[in-house]
């Protein structure tokens, strides 16, 4: 069994995030076509806005066949491989994980664009400029993924014990878990944000500024999540330590992920509202904007006492 998985983690981050990938590229053919049915003297601009839509979203995948590719490269086995099997599932969680949910969710605002221009002709290059800036911002939860993912690999042949294996998982599982909820959030913001340009046009100048902080918001906890995963992967445990060790670098992982999960949801929802209500009244802008920031933060709140328990669970080591 553990064979087994030391092996099938070869081929399992190019699998996910290919799966996403392909799930939202679908989807924003979808939404393209349904786009042009409504409005066929757009067909130019929705097509360029579906063309630099798909590549957006195929990056999930492009990550992960550079991991895949690594891995093949690499056909040292570990002395002690049945530990290091651990690190292997760690790094297809960090990169596989966050890659399915990034190719999925980064479709959302490239739909959403494409109604957007079919409503709004004539304003499709405003409209491919915001779909352009919160696709990207959708994608870094996926980059800190594959970077955690490139610190596994470079420490699996080190791993000499349990406690090592169990370090490399942690890492994975914080990173991979935390991508989750602000990805998901991102998305759900970064449709809303296309959709009131659509509302009312006059509503971008306002949309624009508004959507760089809150999606700096909203984005906050995978960042935490990020710094949790580089924290475990420099904790140092002795070689004699106890399994509990291990077990503590775990609990640390899922506290700081499971903790990101709702946060990151709760975050888009509102932001979203807030960016349907501006588009409906951009008059009240500063009134909107006031409340959804200071309801952001309350919300991130709780991703801030998870990274202060994981935190302490670290240094208990």
């Amino acid at each position: 069994m553990i064979e087994m998985m030391y092996i099938l983690s070869t081929a399992i981050p190019v699998t996910m995030t290919a799966l996403g990938a392909g799930i939202g590229q679908g989807l924003i053919g979808f939404k393209a076509i349904e786009a042009m049915k409504i409005q066929p003297t757009a067909s130019t601009e929705i097509n360029r806005a579906l063309t630099i839509g798909l590549s957006l979203t195929e990056t999930a995948s492009i990550f992960g066949l550079v991991i895949s590719i690594i891995l093949n490269f690499d056909t040292t086995i570990p002395q002690n491989y049945n530990y290091a099997a651990y690190g292997r599932l760690g790094l297809t969680i960090a990169i596989g994980l966050s890659g399915f949910m990034a190719g999925i969710v980064s479709s959302l605002p490239a739909q959403a664009a494409c109604l957007s221009i079919a409503r709004q002709p004539f304003f499709s290059n405003k409209i491919m400029q915001l779909m352009l800036i919160t696709q990207t911002v959708i994608m870094t939860p996926h980059i800190f993924g594959f970077v955690i993912a490139l610190f596994i690999n470079t420490q699996i042949q080190l791993v000499n014990n349990i406690n090592d294996g169990l370090k490399l998982l942690a890492a994975g599982l914080s990173i991979g878990l935390g991508s989750i909820g602000p990805s998901i959030g991102l998305s759900l913001f970064a449709k809303a944000a296309c959709t009131a340009i659509s509302i009312n046009r006059k509503s971008y100048a306002k949309i624009l500024p508004f959507t760089f902080i809150s999606e700096a918001i909203i984005e906050t906890p995978a960042i935490f999540s990020f710094l949790i995963s580089l924290l475990i992967l420099h904790v140092h445990i002795p070689s004699d330590a106890p399994i509990i060790y291990g077990i503590t670098l775990i609990a640390a992982a899922l506290c700081m992920g499971l903790s990101t999960l709702i946060t990151g949801i709760s975050t888009g929802i509102t932001g979203s509202a807030a960016c349907i209500h501006i588009g409906n009244n951009p008059e009240h802008y500063s009134k909107i904007s006031n409340i959804c920031f200071l309801a952001l933060a309350m919300i991130d709140t709780f991703a801030i006492y998870g990274f202060i328990i994981a935190i302490i669970l670290l240094y208990t080591i």
